[in-house]
C-alpha cells in the first residue's frame, strides 16, 4: 500500500488560497460558500463558537481496561500532537467547526505508530472530500480527485439518515432560516444607512420660504455637531421621528431567527442573541453549567469519544473530563474532596493536585485507605 501526504507542497511555491479553503468542483464550492456566507449571521457563529471552544477546551484522557482494571494511561501521540501544525485544543476545535458547519469531520491519516495505529490526523477541507456512493457498503474516498487507500479517511459524521454515511448539514438544511436572518441584518443595516425617513422635523406655525429654511436647518445641524445649545426662534420646534413599527420588525426577525438557530443547534438562546421562554428568575452559574453541559455537550462528547476511541487499540478507549467545566465554589468543592477522601475514593496527593498543589513529603498523601472515625455533616449536626 502506498502513501501518500497531501500537505507536501514545494518550497518555491506560495501557499494560495485554495490550499487552505479548498478548491472541490462547483457544488461543493457551492457548498462552502453557503458555510461562510451564514457565518456572517451572528448567532450561527455564536453557537458554532461555542460548541466548538466548549469541547476543544476540556482535557482529553486515555484509559486502558475495563471494569475495575480500568485506569488511566498516558495519552498516545495522537491525543497529544495529533497534528503537524497547531495543539490538541487546534485540532478539536477544527474537528467540531466542520462538524457544525458542515456535518462531518473528515480526517486524513498521516502518520502510525510503531504497532500501526494512526499517531496523526490532518482535518480536510470538506469541499475537497467526495464519496462515491453515500449509500455504498464500502465507502470509497476521492480527497482533491484523487482515490484515497483503505484507512487513510477517519469520517466522523454528526447527523445521519439510516442506510447512509455522511452525515446531514445543518447550514445547508436549514439554508431558509439562515438566508431570513441574513436578509434581516441587511435590510436593518440599508435602512439605518440609506433610509429615506428623515431623522427629525424642525416645525413652526409660521410662513417659512424656502431660504430661510435652509438657513434653519443648517444653523441647527451647525450648533447640534458642536453639542451646543440651540436657539432657532420663530417658535420653531424641533420633533425627531422614531422607527415605524412595520419597518422596525426586523429587530424581531433577528431575535426569532437567533431563537431558531439555538434549536437547530441545541445551546441556550440568550448564548446566540434570543430570548429565552423560561420563567425561571434565578439560576446559579453551576447550574447553568450543568444544564449546557447535559442537554447541549453531553451528545457532542459522546459522539466524539466513541470515534476517537477506534484510533486506539479495543482495550484503550478515550474520555473527555467533563469536571473541568463545572466550577463550584471553594466550600462545595473542599466537601466534595472530604467526601471522596472518607470514602477512599481518592488519595490527600490526588486532591491536592487537583488544586495544583504539591505532593505531601514521603509518601504520606499516597494512601487510598478510607478515613475512619470521621464524623459526617448529620452526625455532627446531633
Amino acid at each position: 500500500m502506498s502513501w501518500w501526504w497531501p500537505f507536501r507542497r514545494a518550497a518555491a511555491r506560495a501557499i494560495t488560497y485554495q490550499d487552505v479553503w479548498g478548491s472541490g468542483g462547483d457544488a461543493l464550492q457551492l457548498a462552502g460558500r453557503g458555510q461562510e456566507r451564514a457565518l456572517r449571521l451572528a448567532p450561527v457563529y455564536a453557537a458554532t463558537r461555542l460548541l466548538s471552544d466548549s469541547v476543544a477546551s476540556m482535557p482529553l484522557k486515555s484509559y486502558i481496561g475495563e471494569g475495575t482494571a480500568r485506569r488511566p494511561m498516558v495519552s498516545p501521540p495522537v491525543f497529544t500532537r495529533p497534528a503537524a501544525v497547531g495543539t490538541r485544543y487546534d485540532w478539536l476545535h477544527r474537528c467540531m467547526t466542520s462538524l457544525t458547519l458542515r456535518g462531518n469531520a473528515y480526517g486524513f491519516v498521516v502518520a502510525h505508530d510503531a504497532a500501526g495505529w494512526p499517531s496523526q490526523v490532518e482535518w480536510l477541507h470538506p469541499d475537497d472530500v467526495h464519496l462515491e456512493d453515500n449509500l455504498a457498503a464500502t465507502p470509497v474516498w476521492f480527497y482533491k480527485g484523487r482515490r484515497m487507500e483503505p484507512g487513510q479517511m477517519f469520517h466522523i459524521p454528526a447527523y445521519t439518515l439510516p442506510g447512509q454515511i455522511l452525515g446531514l448539514s445543518p447550514i445547508a438544511y436549514f439554508a431558509t432560516t439562515t438566508d431570513t436572518g441574513l436578509l434581516a441584518q441587511e435590510f436593518g443595516r440599508d435602512w439605518f444607512a440609506n433610509g429615506s425617513t428623515p431623522a427629525a422635523v424642525l416645525e413652526t406655525d409660521k410662513e417659512v420660504s424656502k431660504e430661510n429654511a435652509g438657513i434653519l436647518k443648517a444653523r441647527f445641524k451647525e450648533a447640534a455637531q458642536g453639542r451646543d445649545i440651540v436657539a432657532l426662534g420663530l417658535g420653531t420646534k424641533y420633533r425627531p421621528i422614531s422607527v415605524p413599527a412595520n419597518e422596525s420588525q426586523f429587530l424581531e426577525t433577528i431575535k426569532a431567527s437567533a431563537n431558531q438557530i439555538a434549536a437547530i443547534y441545541g445551546v441556550p438562546p440568550e448564548k446566540v442573541g434570543g430570548e429565552t421562554g423560561s420563567s425561571l428568575t434565578y439560576a446559579t452559574v453551576e447550574q447553568n453549567s450543568i444544564d449546557l453541559l447535559t442537554w447541549t455537550l453531553r451528545p457532542w462528547l459522546a459522539r466524539l469519544e466513541e470515534a476517537l476511541s477506534l484510533l486506539r487499540p479495543p482495550a484503550e478507549d478515550v474520555r473527555f473530563n467533563v469536571d473541568a467545566m463545572l466550577r463550584t465554589d471553594t466550600l462545595t468543592r473542599y466537601q466534595t474532596h472530604r467526601i471522596a477522601r472518607v470514602i477512599g475514593l481518592n488519595s490527600i496527593d490526588e486532591l491536592r493536585l487537583l488544586e495544583e498543589l504539591e505532593p505531601l513529603p514521603n509518601g504520606l498523601g499516597a494512601d487510598y485507605a478510607p478515613l475512619t472515625g470521621v464524623a459526617s455533616n448529620e452526625s455532627e449536626k446531633k
